[in-house]
């Protein structure tokens, strides 16, 4: 009888003790239930920073949060709107946001010569501004630049540096060329994964190159024996680009490069080291032309 009613104490005290240990947890962890969790979910979703950068902070948000949800850097914020530690923010509270595809229109600027100067479609600007016509642009307005560059305005280079003809916008319904009788005996300019390639994509548009990976400041190869015909970085977002003439109305085009290795007027052989990759992109743009219409390089490069 004794034993029964001491192992019934201890369980006793047993069940006290798990029981106050059991509130001394939740206590302890009390203070964590209210801290905010970071939302991942915004991960999945596509946040747009509004042309005046302008937006508005919501309930329970953070610098960080913010700036994983519009994908800018969290000491812009904080230099931007002059915050002071510990970063406090307030529901509605205003906050300034850099856009980095944002644009200034300036004295003489056009559609045509925007979608040159940042290697972007024409289509595209006015979609993302929701431009009408006659799309009259004003001196200090701001615009979106879209991100997906388009390799086709390579054809406004082409035509005023290689043909000295007026530069033309480029149709994106390209003809895809079978291929050329007798053509030289080209080679690859690297070693590397085709990321992007040759043809038709998208709604009716045509990729006119292929896009090369390639590790940070790889060397890149002359296709072919020819004669430099132009280097150059008149396209922002584009990269350095490099025009080689070839035999027989053949051209090759190297685009998104980092530094050059050869000059304009530079007589190459095939197989000559002429750049070096990027180290801002892992991988470079390069086209090949017969008589002004792009082929796809994988039908004739060995």
């Amino acid at each position: 009888m004794i034993r029964i009613l001491f192992l019934f104490f201890i369980t006793f005290l047993v069940g006290c003790q798990t029981s106050n240990l059991f509130e001394d947890v939740k206590k302890d962890f009390a203070v964590e239930k209210k801290v905010t969790v970071f939302d991942k979910t915004n991960n999945k979703r596509q946040f747009q920073i509004p042309l005046n950068g302008m937006v508005l902070v919501n309930k329970d948000e953070t610098i960080y949060s913010i700036a994983n949800k519009y994908k800018v850097v969290p000491k812009d914020i904080i230099s931007d709107n002059n915050l002071i530690e510990p970063y406090n923010l307030k529901e509605n509270q205003i906050l300034f946001l850099r856009n980095k595809n944002l644009y200034v229109i300036r004295s003489g600027d056009t559609l045509e010569k925007i979608s040159l100067k940042f290697a972007v479609n024409k289509s595209d600007i006015i979609s993302m501004n929701k431009l009408s016509k006659p799309y009259q642009l004003k001196v200090g307005n701001k615009i979106l630049i879209p991100q997906t560059k388009d390799f086709s305005v390579v054809d406004l280079i082409i035509d005023q540096k290689i043909y000295k003809s007026e530069p033309t916008i480029s149709n994106n319904n390209r003809k895809i060329n079978a291929k050329v009788l007798n053509s030289p005996k080209f080679i690859w300019p690297s070693k590397g994964q085709i990321v992007k390639k040759f043809g038709v994509f998208g709604k009716g548009q045509h990729y006119d190159g292929v896009d090369i990976k390639a590790s940070n400041n790889s060397p890149i190869y002359s296709v072919y024996d020819g004669t430099v015909a132009f280097t150059g970085s008149e396209i922002k977002k584009f990269g350095n680009l490099i025009l080689i003439k070839h035999k027989d109305g053949w051209l090759s085009a190297y685009s998104n490069v980092g530094r050059f290795n050869v000059k304009q007027g530079s007589i190459i052989k095939k197989g000559e080291l002429i750049a070096y990759s990027s180290n801002d992109v892992n991988y470079y743009h390069f086209q090949l032309r017969h008589n002004r219409n792009p082929v796809n390089p994988e039908e004739f490069l060995n």
